[in-house]
């Protein structure tokens, strides 16, 4: 059973979201954001997204820790 859509703006970003396309609902979001004539509902649900979307510090430090040592790895032999 799916849960009922919100309508308006949370609504296009929740279907955003369902559709995988993550890209075109951080871009909606930040138009809502941006949008003068937005509801106080509609920047709390793309802030809300905004924020979802964002990687875990960790997560990054993570990431750039496994970059920098693949690229040592290789640096490594290649010099060999």
């Amino acid at each position: 059973m799916t849960k009922p859509r919100k309508g308006g703006a949370a609504g296009r970003l929740a279907a955003l979201l369902d559709a995988g396309d993550h890209a075109e609902a951080r871009a909606e979001a930040e138009r809502i954001l941006a949008s003068a004539g937005a509801t106080e509902a509609e920047r709390k649900a793309a802030a809300e997204l905004v924020a979802s979307l964002r990687p875990e510090p960790a997560a990054v430090v993570v990431g750039l820790a496994g970059v920098a040592t693949a690229a040592a790895i290789v640096a490594w032999l290649l010099a060999r």
